[in-house]
């Protein structure tokens, strides 16, 4: 997905720390788990790393950001990265851990990365991210099965007709295959035989016909 966000805040150099509004918006009908992880924590600050999103809603988040710690030739490479994952009550045990561990994040779960730019440049105060951006809005579901009480997705689920329901078994033959006991309905004149040998059940469709 091609995302249309913003790829950068821009902050004005200042002796004090400098603040601006990060506005998260869900215009979808999911509900996210948003993860916002600076890249560097002793200069960049934010108010709120772990948030549930519902849909159609919105969260501010402030960022705070320590100019006069970042040397001139870094005034560009810091960043404030979102990710986010869409809720479902069959991922709810992955999500948790995935809150509780840092560096569990990969680039499907990213939303944007907002380079943080130290600049003269005229500064907007509020930046606005739209979900999911570039991060993927579905989930594939792991073992979906009645079976799992923490995952009874399919309880709903018809169990389809088995492949060979509708197959007639043919005549047994035995483990060598050297032997075949014919049927009245079948074998016609030669149903009074009890037993044939292999060589005579090459011959049996003869036999048939002929009679």
């Amino acid at each position: 997905m091609t995302s249309t966000n913003p790829d950068k805040i821009i902050f004005n150099h200042s002796d004090t720390p400098t603040s601006r509004r990060l506005l998260i918006r869900n215009p979808t009908s999911s509900v996210f788990i948003l993860k916002i992880v600076p890249t560097n924590d002793s200069v960049i600050s934010v108010d709120a790393r772990n948030i549930m999103l519902k849909p159609r809603n919105f969260v501010p988040v402030n960022i705070v950001v320590k100019t006069t710690s970042i040397p001139l030739f870094e005034y560009e490479s810091h960043a404030v990265n979102i990710y986010a994952r869409p809720y479902s009550t069959a991922h709810h045990k992955s999500i948790q851990e995935w809150i509780a561990d840092s560096g569990t994040e990969n680039l499907k779960q990213r939303v944007q990365s907002l380079t943080i730019k130290v600049s003269k440049e005229y500064s907007a105060r509020d930046t606005v991210i739209d979900l999911p951006g570039a991060a993927q809005a579905v989930e594939p579901t792991v073992w979906a099965q009645n079976s799992r009480p923490d995952c009874p997705l399919d309880k709903d689920t018809i169990t389809a007709v088995l492949f060979d329901a509708d197959c007639v078994t043919a005549q047994v033959i035995d483990p060598a295959d050297t032997r075949f006991t014919p049927t009245a309905t079948n074998c016609g004149a030669i149903a009074g035989w009890a037993m044939a040998t292999a060589a005579e059940w090459l011959q049996l469709p003869v036999a048939i016909g002929a009679n």
